[in-house]
């Protein structure tokens, strides 16, 4: 005998809602978490096998969590790490940058329901641990100096030591005048930069990026003995443009960054320099640098290291011309180019210092004045640095000159374009200080 069923559209519809509803159940798992990595450190990466009885979503994911959290609430994780679907397997983790007792909580999917979980701690680092020495005996300011790193466990890639005045407060991490990371594991030598200024530092330890402070070693920078050190001037006055040649007898506690610059006499901070150069060789040596292209009073002055502070007493020296409107005009029309060195740029920036405006006007007055005179502005670096960099460097510089030109004194686009050349067509020997700053400049070529 047959039986035939008939199922009306409500029945279908309940029979598929019934189905849907099945397949929202998630299925019985069983799950085990194992720490496999022996005393972890904060911020150090250690090793979980995670095995599972039954399949688990694609989703599915291991994190670290306080044990007094709610297990239900997937939120508030230090870390977390996916898990592979169908699959055991073993997950590198990252631990928490504190020392203390955390759980490991599977969760069937993203956020999911909670599954299972493991205990895990994060021990403290011991004195035993970890060995930071000081290799350079005598520290000076903004100077170089050496540190020994080493430690049985191994360290976190963000593991870092930082210098600190000894008075900023231990629970103060963020209060340092430099950093390192120490990258290898278990054993490295840092090359830090001291404070500029002598006094009595620290170096602190932390273990993780926001890690607890584990060590503190204390040392001085001793203020340098800088006996003899001079500089002069070949003349009292220049033209503008002119090159002036600088002699200067530096001293072997000067720092690798000291150095000599032009200043109008009215700008007395550092970084109010109109040129510069540092001294290099440290001990003896001499350079050029051009005259301001402005008839004014300027000053020489040598500085300790890149911020300061001020060594002697300035140099003053006049320019006794400016490179003006008509000088441009005859020089573009006799030569049909003219090499600048009055338009002055931030280190390694594109950025036009305020100082560079008198020679811009002038440059605008010449092209107000004679509408039909059309030029390329060149922008022009020395060879250090990366090649396609200095490339893109003066192409900005150049088009920001040309910008100021047209936005500030109203010169017309049609009378302007511009181009960076790079380093590729040096005018001075890239391999002497003198012949980089000949190769540093803005130049006006007639189209």
């Amino acid at each position: 005998m047959k039986i035939k069923l008939h199922l009306t559209g409500i029945a279908l519809l309940f029979l598929t809602n019934v189905i849907f509803a099945f397949e929202l159940v998630q299925p019985n798992l069983e799950a085990s978490i194992k720490v496999e990595t022996e005393n972890i450190k904060p911020g150090q990466l250690f090793k979980v096998r995670v095995s599972l009885a039954g399949s688990m979503d694609d989703k599915a994911w291991l994190g670290i969590f306080k044990p007094n959290l709610n297990q239900s609430n997937a939120s508030g994780y230090y870390s977390y790490n996916y898990i592979n679907a169908h699959q055991n397997g073993v997950l590198e983790m990252t631990a928490p940058p504190q020392r203390g007792e955390y759980e490991l909580r599977l969760y069937s999917s993203d956020p999911g329901k909670f599954v299972s979980a493991a205990k895990l701690v994060v021990s403290a680092i011991t004195p035993d641990e970890y060995t930071i020495t000081i290799l350079t005996e005598e520290i000076k300011p903004s100077q170089e100096f050496k540190v020994s790193v080493k430690t049985t466990y191994a360290m976190d890639s963000r593991s870092w030591i930082g210098i600190f005045n000894s008075t900023v407060d231990p629970e103060n991490a963020r209060q340092y005048e430099s950093y390192s990371y120490v990258s290898n594991p278990h054993e490295a030598t840092l090359s830090l930069t001291a404070p500029g200024q002598a006094g009595n530092y620290e170096l602190r330890f932390y273990p993780a990026e926001q890690g607890e402070l584990t060590a503190r070693v204390p040392f001085r920078v001793g203020q340098p003995d800088l006996t003899g050190i001079s500089f002069t001037l070949n003349k009292k006055a220049y033209e503008a443009g002119e090159e002036i040649t600088i002699d200067y007898i530096g001293h072997e506690n000067l720092a690798k960054s000291a150095w000599i610059g032009i200043f109008e006499n009215s700008k007395n901070k550092y970084n109010q320099y109109l040129d510069y150069q540092y001294l290099n060789p440290k001990l003896k040596g001499q350079f050029k640098l051009k005259a301001p292209s402005i008839k004014g009073e300027y000053q020489a002055r040598m500085f300790y290291a890149e911020t300061g502070p001020d060594l002697l007493e300035p140099v003053p020296f006049s320019v006794t011309t400016s490179l003006d409107k008509t000088t441009i005009k005859v020089t573009l029309d006799e030569k049909g180019k003219i090499a600048l060195y009055g338009i002055y740029f931030n280190t390694d920036k594109s950025n036009v210092k305020t100082e560079s405006y008198p020679l811009i006007g002038e440059i605008a007055k010449m092209l107000n004045d004679n509408p039909a005179i059309k030029i390329l502005i060149e922008g022009h670096t020395d060879s250090q640095g990366d090649d396609n960099y200095n490339l893109s460097l003066s192409q900005k510089r150049a088009e920001e000159v040309a910008k100021i030109l047209t936005t500030e004194y109203k010169v017309s686009s049609t009378q302007l374009e511009s181009k960076g050349y790079g380093e590729t067509r040096p005018v001075g020997d890239n391999s002497t200080a003198d012949g980089r700053a000949k190769n540093r400049r803005v130049e006006l070529k007639k189209l």
